[in-house]
Parts: structure tokens; sequence; C-alpha cells
């Protein structure tokens, strides 16, 4: 298993999925207690519901032949859409606003400041 990370690509992947699951679990986890009293519960479905979003992000969107900023906003849809689902499916009692609220601020927070770091110190 330690030759998979070897790879350039899939070990940049693997600091960004972290950084990404941090950012999103101090995001997410608060909205998501309306329906979820388990703190582990909620960092569990914050965890699948980026296992489910970010390879794509990462593996496929890059792949398209369109614009960067085109790509960019396709696979933050793509994020946000389906970690929204997860949230609805897993929470059915969650307000659909505190799900859309979930999904949108995290995706946006672990974006804007994975951004910002690849800025101002070219990481990831």
């Amino acid at each position: 298993m330690s030759r998979v990370f070897t790879d350039p690509l899939v070990a940049a992947w693997a600091r960004a999925f972290a950084f990404t699951l941090l950012i999103e679990l101090a995001v997410a986890s608060p909205l998501l207690g309306a329906a979820e009293r388990s703190r582990a519960r909620r960092a569990a479905l914050v965890a699948v519901a980026n296992l489910a979003s970010h390879p794509a992000v990462w593996f496929i969107f890059p792949a398209l032949a369109i614009g960067a900023t085109a790509r960019l906003a396709l696979s933050e849809l793509w994020a946000v859409l389906l970690e929204l689902g997860v949230y609805r499916l897993a929470l059915r009692e969650l307000p659909a606003t505190h799900a859309i609220a979930a999904s949108a601020l995290a995706n946006g927070a672990s974006l804007g400041l994975g951004l910002l770091l690849r800025a101002t110190t070219g990481w990831v």
C-alpha cells in the first residue's frame, strides 16, 4: 500500500483530502447537530460524504476538456450536491437548510482555504 502514496498525484490527493476533511469536519459537523447528537456519527458522515466526492474532484474533473474555471465550478458543484445528498439521505429529519448550509459552507471553506494555502505557500 505504501507504493500507492509514492505516486505524486496520489500523494498530493491524500494531503489535500486530509486538509479538506479537517476543514469540513469543523464546519459541517456542528450544522448536522440539529439531527444527529453523536459527534462520532456526524464526523463519520462528513468523512463518508467527502470520500464520495473528493476523489472525483481530484482525478476525474481535471481530465475534462473544458476551461479551468468551468472545471473548478463543475467540480465544486458536484461536491456540494453529492455531499448534500449524503446528508439528506442519512439524516432524513435534518432540515434542508441545515443540509445545504453544511455542504455549501464546508466546501466553500475548504476550497477557499485550500486556494489561499496554495497561493501563499505552494502547498498541495
